[in-house]
């Protein structure tokens, strides 16, 4: 049984993937900053919010190519 996601579902997966690479931007951004400009940050310092930003698009990644695959089925199915 496919579950058909409706117009304001896909709105709000659609907000909130666009949420989730601004805040990996902002992210980034703050890290890219302090390594430039605070000599008190290290890079020890920014390793775990690099990892956290390199986590979340892995997982934002895994999220689109879901998406497509599921999208390339349905147009397989409409096809036959």
């Amino acid at each position: 049984m496919t579950t058909e996601k409706t117009p304001k579902d896909l709105l709000i997966d659609k907000l909130s993937r666009k949420l989730d690479f601004a805040e990996m931007e902002e992210r980034l951004l703050h890290v890219t900053y302090n390594l430039a400009s605070d000599k008190l940050y290290t890079i020890d310092d920014a390793l775990p919010d690099l990892i956290r930003i390199i986590r979340l698009l892995d997982y934002e990644q895994e999220s689109i190519m879901g998406d497509i695959s599921r999208l390339e089925g349905e147009a397989f199915e409409q096809n036959e």
